[in-house]
């Protein structure tokens, strides 16, 4: 169960730097454009320690999150995991709606 576990964390994980890559892309013509003036992705309380206004921190992040579960399984590293990993699928899905990333 645990490797079933495992090898969908690093699909979803794969799928969100994919698409992130294409969102930052657009957030940095938005910029351009005076369209994207925002400090952060995610609010403080979102779970993720880092704040940046583009997406390659936070799935920096969840790479680092993957990692720790996979040296100790801890059960509460894997609950943040998964919250932030729909947080990122969330968020990237509503700018690829709505800009076409």
């Amino acid at each position: 169960m645990t490797k079933a576990i495992e090898q969908q964390l690093i699909e979803n994980i794969s799928i969100i730097l994919k698409k992130s890559l294409s969102a930052d892309a657009t957030l940095a013509d938005l910029r351009e454009q005076k369209k994207a003036s925002f400090e952060a992705i995610f609010k403080k309380d979102s779970g993720f320690h880092c704040h940046a206004n583009t997406f390659q921190p936070y799935v920096e992040e969840v790479a680092d999150d993957l990692l720790k579960w996979q040296a100790n399984k801890d059960q509460q590293v894997l609950i943040s995991l998964v919250k932030k990993i729909e947080q990122l699928f969330t968020v990237l899905g509503n700018l690829e709606q709505s800009y076409n990333v």
